[in-house]
């Protein structure tokens, strides 16, 4: 690995306490509300998700890791869809605990329009900062559905009429440009998920008092 993967790697691998962090200050300001359960939900996977993505590239299994890239994007859709629905953030969060699915939810702008993953893509790259995630949307789906760009993990173009390939445990034939790239990628989806939740947590803070010591409602 080059230098500047595994300073990436040392970034992704620090997100864990940042991460544990919003969650403990969630809990402060917002006690254990539904709201609550979801984002802690969220937190955790995007956490044991960063986890597995740094063992898999360590040991050279980008393969593997590179669909993890996508679920962090996933879990950024999911946390990011809690402010564009029909419902509160808590009735939402119910919601999704009892099984329903978010592309079936309404969009609050236009009740005409879901909340399909096309949609939230469209909305949250409007954002500074977030433009992003139409690249990694696009490119992730590839890894997750067998595609060419599983064909250009097994294979290597060295020469104008050369083609290497083979079947190995090692991802020898993926660049190393497209490891950092990932990497960086991991690291934004996890920065994402902390941003929207702090966010979340400051226009809490100006509308009501600390509710470390409230329990959730059934």
């Amino acid at each position: 690995m080059t230098e500047e993967l595994n300073t990436l790697l040392s970034d992704l691998e620090n997100e864990d306490t940042k991460l544990i962090e919003i969650g403990k200050n969630l809990i402060k300001t917002n006690g254990m509300t539904e709201f609550t359960f979801f984002c802690n939900s969220i937190l955790n996977r995007t956490i044991n998700l960063n986890r597995g993505y740094i063992t898999l590239v360590k040991d050279n299994n980008y393969i593997a890791a590179a669909p993890l890239v996508r679920l962090n994007l996933d879990s950024l859709l999911r946390l990011f869809a809690s402010t564009q629905s029909e419902f509160d953030v808590d009735t939402f969060a119910k919601n999704i605990r009892k099984g329903e699915i978010i592309r079936k939810m309404k969009y609050f702008k236009n009740k005409k329009e879901r909340l399909t993953d096309s949609k939230l893509i469209e909305i949250i790259k409007e954002i500074k900062g977030f433009k992003w995630t139409e690249k990694i949307y696009e490119a992730g789906s590839g890894y997750i559905h067998l595609s060419n760009q599983h064909f250009y993990s097994s294979v290597k173009i060295s020469g104008k009429n050369t083609i290497e390939s083979g079947i190995r445990k090692t991802d020898e034939f993926v660049p190393i440009k497209e490891k950092i790239a990932g990497t960086y990628y991991m690291q934004q989806a996890s920065k994402g998920i902390r941003i929207f939740i702090g966010d979340w947590i400051e226009e809490r803070k100006k509308s009501f008092p600390d509710r470390s010591d409230i329990s959730t409602q059934q």
